[in-house]
C-alpha cells in the first residue's frame, strides 16, 4: 500500500501514513496529463480578440473615384483591406478555446499527477499547521521546518475550514494554498513540492470514493 511521509509543524518526522493505492499509486498516463493541462490553460484564455472586416468598418458606399481616366488604380470602396483604415482580411474572431474531457480522464490525470509527485519524493504529509491566528511568519516557519526553501514553488492542500492557513500563506512568494475541491492537475505538476494536511488527504480519499459510487 502507498505511504506518505508525515511530519508535524516542527518538522519532526512521524509514522508514515498509508493512503489509497487507487489515488497515490495510480498509473501515470502522460498523454492524459498533457490533455488536462492543455484544457486548464485553454480555460484561462479570454478568446475576445477580434478585428473588423470590410463590412464592419465605417465607410464605403460611394465609389472613391470613377473607374477610368484618372490614371489611378480602380477602387470600389475605401473599406478595402488594402486601404489605410479599411477592414482586415481573415483576422482573428471571438472564439472559445475550451474542449471537453470526460470525468474518467480528469480523475485519471489527477491521480496520476499525485502519484508522480509521491514517486518523485516531492510529496509530504503534514499533521497540522497548528496556526491559532492569521500570521504569515508562523506559516513561513512551518514550511521552513519542512525543508522548503525561500521562494520555492510549493502547493499546500488544506481543507476549506483552514481559513487561518489560507490567509497566512497567500502572501508567501511561490507558495499556493488550495482546498481539496480546488485541487487541479496543473497546480500539482507546476509545483516543485506538494504538502498535504491530514484533513486534506482524508478529503481527497472521500471525494474519490464518492465519485466511484456515483
Amino acid at each position: 500500500m502507498a505511504t506518505i511521509p508525515f511530519f508535524n509543524s516542527e518538522g519532526k518526522e512521524l509514522t508514515a501514513k498509508e493512503v489509497s493505492d487507487n489515488i497515490f499509486s495510480a498509473k501515470i498516463i502522460k498523454s492524459i496529463l498533457h490533455q488536462v493541462v492543455r484544457l486548464h490553460l485553454a480555460k484561462r484564455r479570454a478568446g475576445t480578440h477580434k478585428t473588423l472586416t470590410r463590412a464592419q468598418v465605417r465607410g464605403g458606399g460611394k465609389k472613391p473615384w470613377k473607374q477610368k481616366g484618372t490614371g489611378r488604380a480602380r477602387a470600389g470602396s475605401n473599406t478595402s483591406p488594402i486601404w489605410v483604415g479599411g477592414g482586415t482580411a481573415h483576422g482573428p474572431k471571438n472564439r472559445n478555446y475550451e474542449f471537453s474531457l470526460n470525468k474518467k480522464q480528469k480523475k485519471a490525470a489527477l491521480c496520476g499527477a499525485l502519484s508522480a509527485r509521491l514517486q518523485e519524493g516531492k510529496c509530504k504529509g503534514l499533521e497540522s499547521f497548528a496556526l491559532d491566528e492569521i500570521k504569515t511568519q508562523s506559516a513561513v516557519k512551518v514550511l521552513s521546518n519542512l525543508g522548503i526553501a525561500n521562494g520555492e514553488k510549493v502547493l499546500v492542500v488544506s481543507t476549506s475550514d483552514d481559513s487561518n492557513v489560507d490567509r497566512s500563506i497567500r502572501n508567501i512568494k511561490g507558495v499556493k494554498n488550495v482546498s481539496v475541491d480546488g485541487l487541479s492537475v496543473y497546480d500539482v505538476l507546476n509545483a516543485k513540492s506538494l504538502i498535504l494536511t491530514d484533513k486534506a488527504i482524508a478529503g481527497i480519499e472521500a471525494k474519490f470514493t464518492q465519485s466511484n459510487q456515483a
